[in-house]
């Protein structure tokens, strides 16, 4: 994302990922969990049901405990809400999420972050934020990431970047594909109001990390049964 948007060089190529994210850090603070979280979801999810019509499928798809990291398509700004409206209040509970500091911008955003799950990615310190992610992870939470990083431009989905492979694979971690329909016809880019459009999140079958399999084909894998999905929601359309 730091090089599609900033044209910007990051060198990962050469990390150890195993060595790394099987490390501890004393310096990691991961954002606390506050009251106002189930709050936040309440609103919204009830919104999402009244406003859009929000139908949510695949539930029984979304284990019972963690640790796992859901990852979904990225239509919208209200991705957020939608991507939690299946899990229970417990699992939102040991949920976190990682977002991009572009996102949470302003003292009264970050304080919000920093106490309800908010993982911010750091542009100038890369490595910590994912050893953040990593750290929830062994935690025996979840996370929530978004594998484009970016919104999509015209409705369709764009590259899916692999920090949430590399995650997946160095930690034994199963991850919960994820697919949103309609939230780009709700709220496309460029819009500041969310439209009465229905939108449909589906969970869809784990996807367990294979260790013959490549960080890319882990992320080309969870990409395939997205895209499929998607196309199958546009039908029924």
């Amino acid at each position: 994302e730091q090089v599609a948007e900033n044209k910007t060089r990051i060198e990962v190529e050469d990390v150890d990922w195993n060595t790394l994210l099987h490390s501890t850090s004393s310096d990691l603070e991961l954002p606390a969990t506050s009251f106002t979280l189930g709050i936040f979801s309440g609103i919204s999810h009830f919104l999402l049901s009244t406003y859009n019509r929000i139908s949510v499928k695949g539930a029984q798809n979304i284990p019972a405990k963690g640790p796992f990291i859901i990852a979904p398509n990225h239509q919208s700004y209200i991705d957020g809400p939608i991507a939690t409206n299946g899990l229970s209040s417990e699992t939102l509970r040991n949920t976190y999420f990682y977002a991009t500091e572009e996102h949470v911008q302003g003292t009264i955003r970050k304080t919000l972050a920093r106490n309800n799950n908010v993982i911010l990615m750091e542009r100038d310190n890369l490595r910590n934020s994912i050893m953040k992610l990593a750290e929830v992870l062994k935690q025996g939470k979840n996370i929530i990431i978004f594998p484009e990083g970016a919104r999509t431009m015209t409705g369709e989905m764009g590259a899916f970047k692999k920090t949430f492979a590399i995650l997946s694979k160095e930690l034994q971690v199963p991850i919960v594909p994820v697919c949103i329909s309609g939230a780009y016809e709700a709220l496309p880019r460029g819009t500041h109001y969310v439209k009465p459009h229905k939108i449909t999140v589906e969970y869809l079958t784990p996807i367990h990390p294979d260790e013959n399999k490549s960080y890319e084909e882990i992320t080309e894998q969870v990409k395939s049964v997205i895209c499929e999905a998607l196309e199958n929601q546009k039908k029924k359309q």
